[in-house]
Formats: C-alpha cells, structure tokens, sequence
C-alpha cells in the first residue's frame, strides 16, 4: 500500500508533473516573443508621438507672426460690418416708419375728401352719411357698377332720396377728377337697410 506525500502549502499541483515532496515547482517561462512585441508597438507610439508634436510646433512656429496680422484684419473687417450695418439701419427704420406713417388712403376716405374740398354745403352734409363705397377702383368701360352705402334710414319717396342723388352726382365728379370716369359707368346709393335710394351715371 502506496501513500502519497502531502502537498506542500503554498504551491499548486502542475497538471502533467508528477508529485514532488519538499520541492517547489517552476514556474513557467514566459515567451520573450510577445515582449518583443510590446516593445515594437512602445517604439512606434513613442515615434508617431513625436512626428505629431513636431508637425504642431512647425505649425504654431511658422503661423505665429501671421495670426496677429489676420486677427487684426479680421477684427478690422468685423469692425467695418457693424458700421455699416448700424449706419443702414436708420435708413431702413426711417423707410418702414414712413411707409407705417402714410397708410394707402380707402376709396371712402378719397370720396369724403374730394366732396369736402369740391362740393356744396349741402353736398358735404350728405357725405357724413355715406358708410362704404365698393367698384370705384374697377373700370373696364363696357358695364362699371359702383355701389355706395349710407346710414339713411329713408325710401325712395323720402326726402333722404334728394341727398342720395346730390351722392350720385359727386361720385360722377369724384371719378373724373382722378381719372377714372367710364363710359358706361353706373353708381348706385343704398340706405341703411340696403334699398336703392338713387342711382346716376359717371
């Protein structure tokens, strides 16, 4: 009957190698080629490090004396912009405040002025009556309807018919003045509850 020697404390068995009592195994050599390896990749890192380091410096060295020059004409520059760019703004402000300034003048508006400044008394009293006037912008000589709209509360026999047609006859004025009169033109004045009141030509 065969015993076998206790193992030693501290130190594997190795599979492979028999039992040994008393004597620590040895431990594997290493391969020297993967150390050659390492060292080849630490010599080529080292080595790319270095060209890239001296291409910047190169870059950096060369580059210097002109980036002050481009810098300063480059603020230059921006410079320049801002003024011009702060010296168009009045012009374009000005341009927009005077385009808010004077809004496109309604047909109704031109029609009240224009019988304020050319017509009768009368003629000016009837014009405070007048609410809208639509088609007077629309001539095309052959059948021009023109409608205009008042507060009058009248039919056609009531005395607000005579102011209707005092209307008709200034709206004929008020398109020839500004040259749109027609040929075959027909304007039309409405009461408030949209009846014909009177109607001419112009």
């Amino acid at each position: 009957m065969t015993t076998q020697p206790p193992q030693q404390p501290g130190y594997p068995q190795q599979p492979g190698f028999p039992q040994q009592s008393g004597y620590p195994q040895p431990p594997l050599p290493q391969k020297k080629r993967s150390k050659a390896k390492l060292g080849c990749l630490g010599c080529g890192g080292i080595l790319a490090a270095a060209i890239v380091i001296g291409g910047i410096a190169a870059a950096v060295g060369s580059g210097s004396g002109d980036s002050s020059s481009s810098a300063a004409s480059s603020a230059a520059s921006a410079g320049t912009s801002k003024s011009t760019g702060s010296a168009k703004a009045p012009n374009s402000k000005a341009t927009s405040s005077a385009k808010a300034a004077a809004p496109q003048q309604s047909t109704l508006d031109a029609f009240k002025a224009y019988v304020k400044k050319h017509e009768s008394a009368k003629t000016r009293e009837a014009a405070t009556h007048v609410t809208k006037v639509q088609g007077a912008d629309k001539n095309n000589d052959i059948l021009d309807t023109a409608d205009i709209y008042t507060d009058y509360t009248g039919d056609l026999a009531s005395a607000d018919t005579g102011n209707a047609k005092l209307l008709a006859s200034a709206f004929a004025d008020f398109q020839a003045g500004r040259g749109k009169a027609s040929k075959n033109g027909l304007v039309t004045v409405y009461n408030a509850d949209g009846d014909i009141l009177s109607n001419g030509n112009y």
